[in-house]
């Protein structure tokens, strides 16, 4: 039996999977408003990554053990089929997944991230600010708020972490295992690919107004990814169906009906 993880579904128990994962530091409550405009066509399961929102936590993680860790528990649930969707990290978890099990995958869709590298100190900060918030001063999240704002002066960016957040009992606590991610941060950084291919349908759906995945990153999408689509959501930044759901959901439902 794989480490319990927690994951939320929607839709008729008979229809097509798709299966959704989310970004660091994310939950699969990131995905709601999306799974419910799929609800009455597929079934979707979105999961809280290992060392993520409710699911268990462990003293390592990487991209690949987080892959290991889904799929396993989909096979558990006696899902053999699926489409899979990750953004951020969750996208290099499902690129790894997709490339691991293209027999179970049959569509994959990336939302802003490519199979590359990307500076690990660039999360640094914030999970060190995190980690630093000495959770038994604080009397409410609004305690936790007005800690963060130096370190972390990005209003929405504060208000997505704070949902990190919980109290049980008028103790706060940390949904997500910190000091895991921090010790993992250079591992979760890196290109989880080497030479794989995924050589069916492929899309990726980039935020124009974000940087993660620039022009001149098409190439590599395409030598892991010969037939991939992509596409970029001029208005979006990086948290792409969050920023703009109805493009995003036009351009995935067109994807899932090719």
């Amino acid at each position: 039996m794989s480490p319990k993880l927690h994951s939320e579904e929607r839709g008729p128990v008979g229809a097509p999977v798709i299966v959704f994962l989310h970004g660091l530091l994310g939950s699969s409550r990131n995905w709601r408003s999306v799974t419910k405009s799929l609800s009455a066509e597929y079934r979707t399961l979105c999961f809280d990554l290992p060392n993520h929102g409710k699911s268990c936590h462990q003293p390592s993680t990487s991209v690949n053990e987080m892959a290991d860790a889904i799929f396993l528990q989909l096979e558990e649930m006696g899902v053999s089929k699926f489409i899979i969707c990750g953004h951020s990290l969750g996208g290099k978890v499902a690129m790894r997944m997709a490339c691991d099990h293209s027999d179970s995958i049959n569509k994959l869709v990336v939302v802003d991230i490519a199979p590359r590298d990307y500076p690990a100190e660039h999360h640094v900060p914030t999970l060190d600010a995190l980690i630093g918030l000495d959770l038994r001063l604080l009397s409410s999240r609004k305690d936790a708020d007005l800690a963060l704002t130096e370190k972390i002066p990005n209003w929405a960016f504060r208000q997505f972490l704070l949902t990190n957040l919980e109290q049980k009992e008028g103790q706060f606590s940390w949904l997500p295992n910190l000091d895991t991610l921090r010790s993992s941060i250079a591992s979760l950084s890196s290109n989880p690919l080497k030479e794989e291919q995924f050589l069916k349908k492929t899309l990726f759906i980039c935020g124009g107004k974000s940087g993660y995945v620039r022009t001149e990153h098409h190439e590599q999408i395409k030598h892991f990814f010969p037939h991939a689509e992509i596409q970029t959501l001029a208005n979006a930044g990086h948290d792409v169906h969050v920023e703009d759901r109805e493009g995003f959901l036009t351009l995935f439902q067109s994807f899932l009906r090719d």
